[in-house]
């Protein structure tokens, strides 16, 4: 029994001091540190991109709040809107039903959206139906005896203090809001006109840029001389210095009063009067070398180039002095994680549809039919929810 007692204290014993050792080894051993945190990803602020599942063959445009994609009229002709300051995106006019008519065209002053409705005439946006905005230009007005002529106008102008709308494509027309009558009836084709405060047209045909202030009795034969009172015409290829070209921009300066015009290889501006008279701001340098976009903010200009290898110039400046800034490609850094076998993708903007610079200074570049790259060198003003990433929007599903 004695025995038995001296080996159980014993073996407490050595329990007792492996217990103590164990211990005095712990505090000895230093405290594991806590796993290191991955980096988060720094976002680009300088780009966006946003993919919509719809061919935008129309123009942007802009209100206070918003800006607008308005969907071809062969398919959905959806208008949806991206806030100016969020990025959220939103669907203002749902898919074309048998119920609701064809949206042609749409633009806005900055307050009002106006739309070509087809059959009906130009409406006065409420907000919610199309059906239900007020039209403000009925269609008869201008399709008396001419039924050649009753789906005519593509875009939308609008004066900067609102009182006047240009619907321009085949056949213009001009209407003065507070008036409420058509101002000007015009002929012919026009790829892209400007209207000023005071009504004066601004535009450009295939061949020929031209003025066209407020005509004091308008027609509606649009082939009658009479329509051509006090219109003047300026041949393409002799303005400059006369080396011709493609026309592809046009910009007014609102503050300054003054339209700037690409074509070909210059970018030329004039007093927005009547009587243009222009100066060069740039030529390009070098031979065969022409314009091929061009679009200004007031701020910066962005412009494409072509001389057998497309380049992307960039001013600081609106009337391109100094040095531009030229590349053949601008990276955004957002990677395409969707491409197959898992490749990843750096967007480029080097196909540019179409350029948009909104009232913030963000540069919009259509690169395709529903795919636009958001750029600013600045940093991208406002647009909080879009930057850095690529941001889907699909329109719902819904029955006829």
């Amino acid at each position: 029994m004695k025995q038995t007692l001296k080996i159980m204290a014993a073996a407490l014993l050595i329990s007792a001091f492996s217990v103590q050792s164990a211990s005095a080894q712990a505090k000895r051993r230093p405290a594991a540190k806590p796993a290191a945190k991955k980096p988060a990803q720094k976002v680009n602020n300088n780009f966006a991109i946003i993919e919509l599942d719809e061919w935008i063959n129309q123009p942007l445009f802009e209100d206070e709040e918003n800006v607008y994609f308005l969907g071809i009229r062969h398919s959905e002709n959806t208008l949806r809107a991206v806030n100016k300051l969020t990025g959220d995106i939103k669907l203002v006019v749902p898919k074309k039903k048998r119920a609701r008519p064809i949206i042609n065209c749409a633009g806005s002053d900055g307050k009002n959206i106006y739309m070509r409705v087809e059959n009906k005439g130009v409406a006065r946006f409420n907000g919610t139906d199309v059906n239900t905005s007020e039209l403000v230009l009925e269609q008869s007005e201008w399709n008396k005896g001419f039924l050649l002529f009753g789906n005519r106008g593509s875009h939308i102008a609008c004066s900067p203090n609102g009182r006047y709308f240009l619907l321009y494509g085949d056949s213009p027309i001009e209407y003065d809001l507070e008036a409420k009558k058509v101002v000007r009836h015009g002929v012919g084709g026009i790829q892209k006109a400007v209207i000023t405060n005071d009504g004066l047209q601004i535009a450009i045909e295939y061949y020929n840029m031209y003025t066209a202030p407020i005509h004091p009795n308008p027609t509606i034969d649009t082939g009658s001389p009479k329509n051509a009172v006090g219109k003047k015409e300026y041949k393409l290829d002799k303005i400059g210095n006369g080396a011709g070209g493609s026309f592809c921009g046009l910009w007014y300066d609102v503050p300054a009063d003054t339209v700037y015009v690409a074509l070909g290889e210059q970018v030329l501006k004039s007093p927005a009067k009547p009587d243009l008279k222009f100066e060069e701001v740039y030529c390009l340098p070098g031979e065969n070398k022409q314009f091929t976009n061009y679009v200004c903010n007031g701020q910066r200009v962005f412009a494409l180039t072509d001389n057998y290898e497309k380049k992307i110039y960039e001013w600081d400046n609106k009337d391109m002095k100094g040095a531009p800034k030229i590349s053949k490609e601008i990276d955004t850094g957002i990677i395409d994680k969707r491409h197959w076998e898992g490749n990843t993708t750096t967007m480029k903007i080097s196909d540019a549809q179409r350029l948009y610079y909104d009232k913030a200074g963000n540069l919009w570049v259509q690169v395709n039919d529903g795919r636009f790259i958001i750029y600013n060198p600045d940093g991208i003003k406002g647009l909080t929810n879009l930057k850095g990433k690529i941001t889907e929007n699909k329109l719902p599903k819904e029955e006829d």
